[in-house]
C-alpha cells in the first residue's frame, strides 16, 4: 500500500513538480492545495498519511496550518516545505506537530529520502505515544479495580485475594469487564 499525500504550495509549477516526484517514487498523492484554507479542507476531508506543507502561502500561514490541524486531531505526518532557512522557523516548527523540514529547491534523490526518513520517525513517535497511553490507561483502570476491591474488602470483610477473586468472578458472570465493574462498585459504594 502506497502512502497517500496532500501537496500544499502555492507556486502552480513547484507544486506540478512535487506531485511528479512523488507519484514517480510510488506515493499516492490524493489531493493538492494552494493556499491555507484549501491546506486545512483537504487534510480534514482525505486525511492522508502525509503533508508536504510550505510555510508561506496565503491567507493562513504553513504553520498556523499546522496548529489548527493539530487542533483538529490531525493524526497524518506534516513535513514542512520552505525555500527559508531561518531559525525562527525552524523553532515555531519545533512547538508543532510538524515532524521534519525539507528546504527548498528541491533535489528529486535527498527529498524522497529525507521523507522516507522523516515518515519513518514519525511511525516510531505515533507508535511509542500509542504505546505510552494504552500504558496510562491501563494504569488508570488499574486504580480504579484496586480502589473497589478496596471498598468490597472492607464492606465484605475479605482478604484482598477474595476481594479480587470475588470481583473477576462476578465479571465473568455478568460479562462486565473489570473495569467497567469497578466504576460500578464505585459509584454504588459497593454491591449488596
Amino acid at each position: 500500500m502506497s502512502l497517500r499525500v496532500v501537496v500544499v504550495e502555492d507556486e502552480t509549477l513547484t507544486r506540478i513538480d512535487l506531485i511528479e516526484i512523488l507519484k514517480e517514487n510510488g506515493y499516492d498523492v490524493v489531493g493538492e492545495a494552494s493556499d491555507g484554507l484549501e491546506a486545512v479542507e483537504v487534510c480534514k476531508k482525505l486525511n492522508p498519511d502525509i503533508v508536504l506543507l510550505d510555510i508561506k502561502i496565503p491567507y493562513i500561514s504553513g504553520l498556523k496550518v499546522a496548529d489548527i490541524l493539530k487542533e483538529e486531531n490531525f493524526k497524518g505526518c506534516i513535513i514542512i516545505l520552505t525555500a527559508y532557512n531561518i531559525a525562527e522557523y525552524i523553532q515555531k516548527a519545533s512547538s508543532t506537530i510538524v515532524m521534519g523540514y525539507i528546504l527548498k529547491p528541491i533535489d528529486e534523490d535527498t527529498f524522497i529520502e529525507r521523507i522516507k526518513l522523516i515518515y519513518k520517525n514519525y511511525k516510531l513517535y505515533n507508535d511509542l505515544r500509542e504505546e505510552v497511553e494504552e500504558t496510562k490507561r491501563k494504569l488508570e483502570e488499574r486504580k480504579i479495580i484496586e480502589r473497589a476491591k478496596g471498598i468490597i474488602m472492607i464492606k465484605n470483610n475479605l482478604s484482598e485475594e477474595e476481594a479480587y477473586k470475588h470481583m473477576r468472578n462476578l465479571s465473568m458472570q455478568k460479562r462486565i469487564n473489570m473495569s467497567k465493574l469497578a466504576e460500578i462498585i464505585i459509584s454504588t459504594g459497593g454491591l449488596e
